[in-house]
């Protein structure tokens, strides 16, 4: 387990998967589903895990569902789970997200991402990765109370910025990739097997 008693993971697992065609926590790659993968790669390195999702997929994490009054997307996700830890009084007082389409997520990724005690988000070379952060609760509430419900979903960039997050660098690009479609599954499986 980690130093912190209050490490917690985040995974996003509420998005439509309208591209994917079915949804991606279950959609299988190496054997396993995408939600299991990233459960097991993290469950010796966190003391919590949920799920931002409307269920648990049989695998008896508590789920967070997004709050009827918050933005649609990642963005609205976090939110939900900021306010949630901080009206439980759980003592979590942050928590990293990682997508649930990421199955080669990195296994030091809570330990960098939150080794500043900022918010922080991923990038490789190329581009940040927001949706892989670490997100204290009292900075993003405190961004949730400046934005207009009746506006459109803000980005992750947006929410990255306003929290003022730093960047941590990881070198290796592949690290990070989504399986949006399902072209992306072969694709993957291709990438795992050149960099094995």
């Amino acid at each position: 387990m980690t130093n912190s008693p209050t490490a917690c993971l985040v995974i996003l697992a509420g998005g439509q998967s309208t591209r994917m065609g079915t949804d991606k926590a279950v959609i299988r790659f190496e054997g396993q589903r995408l939600i299991d993968i990233l459960i097991g790669r993290f469950a010796g390195k966190a003391d919590h895990i949920l799920l931002s999702a409307k269920q648990d997929y049989e695998t008896g994490l508590e789920i967070i569902c997004d709050d009827p009054d918050a933005p649609g997307g990642p963005v609205g996700a976090i939110f939900s789970v900021a306010a949630r830890l901080q009206a439980m009084q759980t003592g979590m007082a942050a928590f990293v997200t990682v997508p649930v389409d990421a199955p080669f997520a990195p296994p030091d990724l809570i330990e960098r991402l939150s080794a500043s005690g900022v918010c922080a988000v991923a990038q490789d070379d190329e581009r940040i990765h927001p949706t892989f952060g670490y997100w204290r609760c009292d900075v993003v509430n405190a961004v949730r109370g400046t934005h207009d419900p009746g506006e459109r979903a803000p980005s992750l960039q947006w929410l990255a910025r306003q929290c003022g997050a730093e960047s941590v660098s990881w070198p290796d690009e592949r690290c990070f990739i989504n399986l949006n479609r399902p072209a992306d599954l072969i694709t993957a499986s291709s990438s795992k097997k050149a960099g094995a």
